[in-house]
């Protein structure tokens, strides 16, 4: 018999309300590389950004009034966008006495969500928001907070990602084209399948599923089932039309497609996380002055972490949500996890030896991982 997780039902009025604007739009996926390589942002809910600032001193330049536009290929009313990056902006504002304003450019207006990095790098935009398994290649480094059954909570995530970030100078060059202004992860991902329930490795063989990003690609197949990629969207119609089995994806991602409807079962492994970025053009960050510099810096960082709670928000609200719409969500036993996770680590090996061969200190990388990750449990 399934060993069924039953989540409490909370009181997050004002999470399933964001959630239900956003409902079918937010968690934008795109190819990547070949096709069939997609990465995805699962749909998440508010939590107010930083808004606490300091009134302007008399003594502090802001130079002349400037408009900075940010792009990105989510829809307006995406949580991130509602949730951390409006009240981002308005913070900004108020801490700048008016003087730095941001308007958004959604739904990609301005870049397809695989060129928002090089079109902000080339001017295009003066900041962009995306997710860096958009762009194949470029952050090969980054990939280490993608690794399998690493994370708890995309706090847990993106607390640890900036300490290696701080720690390990080739993750940082990785972003030297452009003003790092915050990095984040979105909620922990799950298997979910339309017919068959997964209880065990032996239940994936002859699955075709939907895969999130790369690794996890490696990983779906490295279990015995058949990997497919497919942009996000896709994904409703895919499944009715049984063109896959199931999928993995971030829990809060079952709101933003709807996804109930044409799912029965869950199983929790806690598989993964996947990493977005906000970033800045050089020219447009040196033309601000360095008091104006220092409100945007300080405030952006800690929208990092406002992102991954309004993540984790979504993962309790949208649990309670999928149960309340019939899925069956199985918790796999410690015995069964520690074999999915054997797979995982292979895979994860394989990315190490890799990285390794290009110069990058990925197994050192690696081992704080678990040290860093442990502090935020």
């Amino acid at each position: 018999m399934s060993r069924i997780r039953r989540w409490r039902l909370v009181p997050l009025i004002a999470v399933l309300a964001l959630l239900a604007a956003a409902c079918g739009t937010d968690d934008a996926t795109t190819t990547t590389e070949a096709p069939g390589v997609t990465e995805t942002t699962e749909a998440a809910t508010t939590t107010a950004a930083p808004t606490e600032t300091t009134e302007p001193e008399a003594s502090m330049n802001f130079g002349d009034p400037v408009t900075l536009t940010l792009g990105h290929p989510f829809p307006a009313q995406h949580p991130i966008q509602v949730g951390t990056l409006e009240p981002l902006a308005q913070a900004i504002n108020d801490a700048t006495d008016g003087t730095v304003t941001i308007e958004f450019a959604a739904g990609g207006s301005l870049a397809a969500a695989p060129a928002t990095f090089e079109n902000t790098v080339v001017g295009g935009q003066d900041l962009g928001w995306a997710l860096q398994g958009y762009h194949a290649g470029v952050f090969p480094v980054t990939e280490i907070i993608e690794q399998p059954f690493q994370f708890e909570s995309a706090m847990q995530a993106t607390r640890t990602l900036w300490d290696l970030y701080e720690e390990f100078p080739e993750l940082g060059e990785e972003y030297s084209d452009v003003k790092l202004l915050a990095l984040w992860v979105h909620d922990v991902g799950d298997l979910w399948t339309k017919d068959k329930e997964v209880q065990t490795l032996e239940d994936m063989s002859g699955l075709t599923l939907r895969f999130p990003t790369p690794i996890m690609g490696q990983v779906i197949e490295a279990m015995g089932a058949s990997p497919v990629g497919m942009p996000a969207p896709q994904i409703f119609d895919s499944l009715s039309t049984g063109v896959i089995d199931g999928l993995m994806i971030a829990v809060s991602g079952l709101q933003s497609f709807q996804l109930y409807p044409e799912l029965a079962y869950g199983t929790t492994c806690g598989c993964y996380v996947a990493a977005q970025y906000l970033t800045m053009n050089l020219d447009s960050w040196n033309s601000l002055t360095p008091d104006a510099q220092a409100v945007v810096e300080g405030l952006a960082r800690e929208s990092s972490f406002t992102s991954a709670q309004v993540y984790d928000d979504a993962y309790v609200a949208v649990s309670a949500i999928a149960l309340e719409e019939g899925i069956v969500k199985y918790d796999l036993p410690e015995d069964e996890l520690d074999r999915w996770k054997a797979v995982g680590q292979e895979v994860t090996d394989a990315w190490i030896a890799e990285r390794e061969a290009e110069g990058i200190p990925a197994q050192a990388m690696y081992d704080r991982m678990q040290e860093i990750k442990a502090n935020y449990s």
